[in-house]
């Protein structure tokens, strides 16, 4: 990914610089990132409008439920940074085609699933996909941008969760009701195999022949591991990724039962409530992009994401607030925290020791992510089920922010120091 760059005070863009100069931003090869990575986030963003179909087939509780939602995130969240390691050495392309034919192969099997345990195991399976895209796209993404473009890129790059997922939550109240939860995975297989093609196609070395060269004789970058694992930057900013994606894809994952159980909404208005409510996150990774793009500092995004997530998740489920202002209190939840993720790419972008560990360093990224979101949806389940309503778990939405706060002065304290 990118260096240190001693003109960059304050964004990504002027602080890192890929190994060759980059004077045109290729915008082909990242609408082509884009389209694989969004298809990652509608794998995440099919299960929770899904959650009672499936249930209902399969006899899962809700703590089964939840695991079914984020053990997506189980690959990721023990070889993430592994998986970052791998794609220095086979190359980042090479990384990415990985992913989606990990979710080809992935919508067939669980579109096939007989059992509760199978379809686990395809989500986990499935998960290969998250590690894979999450470490090679924004590598890919930095190498085909202008220096000065970075931060847009990343920041728009940074969106394809929310908009995968909200794309899921969309589509599967037209889908799963007369077709079964079965066709969401096809439709993924399917879109996923035409994500592959254009891959191929649009990341071939004749329409980008300055990507760089994959070492497959390269061992074990132990010096990389030593350069990276000190950098405190990457430490702090993964951690405010995971933080951030504990809280949100728990109530991302859980909206649509959340607005059926306490306002009464039917499947279909529950779910495109919350297709508006995560795809606003696409807004706020937007917002973060083109704030670093005008030199706002990323930890000032992080402090501020903390600060929005940490009133409005207390006001979404206190008891004392009107049923009617918890949609637009989440649609400002998921949009004021969505910017950042783009700070925390960005930042890892800047901080990276040398553009050569840019996989390592979104590996750090990769495996904050997946971790918090491995654990949001079963740890918000235990937490309901353990004090008997969602109104009593108003002061859990609280924890996350005020680690994220402190998280925040680490921040500042290292970024005020660069040159």
């Amino acid at each position: 990914m990118t260096g240190a760059d001693e003109a960059g005070a304050g964004s990504a863009a002027k602080d890192g610089a890929a190994g060759t100069r980059v004077v045109r931003t290729r915008w082909g090869v990242v609408s082509v990132v884009i389209f694989a990575s969004v298809i990652v986030g509608y794998a995440v963003g099919k299960v929770p409008p899904t959650i009672g179909l499936v249930s209902d087939e399969f006899g899962l509780d809700k703590v089964t439920a939840g695991w079914l939602a984020s053990i997506f995130f189980a690959y990721g969240a023990g070889l993430g940074v592994l998986t970052g390691m791998t794609g220095a050495r086979i190359g980042a392309r090479a990384l990415l085609l990985t992913g989606v034919l990990v979710l080809v192969l992935s919508g067939i099997a669980g579109a096939l699933a007989t059992s509760a345990a199978m379809l686990l195991a395809v989500r986990v399976f499935e998960g290969i996909s998250f590690a894979a895209m999450v470490t090679a796209a924004p590598k890919i993404t930095v190498d085909v941008s202008r220096p000065e473009d970075r931060n847009l890129t990343l920041g728009i790059w940074s969106g394809y969760m929310p908009g995968g997922m909200a794309l899921a939550m969309i589509v599967a109240p037209f889908l799963a009701e007369p077709l079964g939860w079965r066709s969401l995975w096809w439709l993924m297989a399917g879109v996923s195999l035409i994500a592959t093609v254009l891959a191929v196609v649009g990341m071939s070395r004749r329409r980008w022949p300055e990507q760089p060269r994959p070492d497959p004789d390269a061992g074990f970058d132990w010096a990389g591991v030593r350069a990276t694992l000190p950098v405190g930057a990457l430490w702090l900013y993964g951690g405010a990724f995971l933080l951030f994606t504990i809280q949100w894809f728990a109530i991302a994952a859980w909206l649509p039962t959340f607005l059926i159980e306490t306002q009464g909404r039917g499947p279909m208005g529950a779910a495109l409530f919350s297709a508006l409510v995560v795809g606003m996150n696409v807004t706020g990774n937007l917002i973060g992009g083109w704030l670093m793009h005008h030199g706002v500092p990323r930890f000032a995004l992080v402090g501020a994401a903390n600060v929005i997530m940490g009133v409005t998740g207390l006001l979404i489920l206190a008891g004392f607030v009107p049923d009617d202002a918890k949609i637009p209190l989440a649609i400002v939840f998921s949009g004021g925290s969505g910017i950042l993720p783009a700070a925390a790419y960005a930042g890892a972008a800047a901080h990276v020791p040398k553009p050569e560990l840019g996989a390592m360093a979104n590996g750090f990224m990769a495996q904050g992510a997946a971790i918090g979101m491995l654990l949001g949806p079963p740890l918000m389940a235990v937490v309901v089920g353990g004090l008997g309503s969602w109104e009593a778990a108003w002061w859990c939405m609280l924890i996350c922010p005020a680690i994220g706060l402190a998280i925040t002065t680490g921040l500042f304290g290292i970024e005020r120091r660069r040159p």
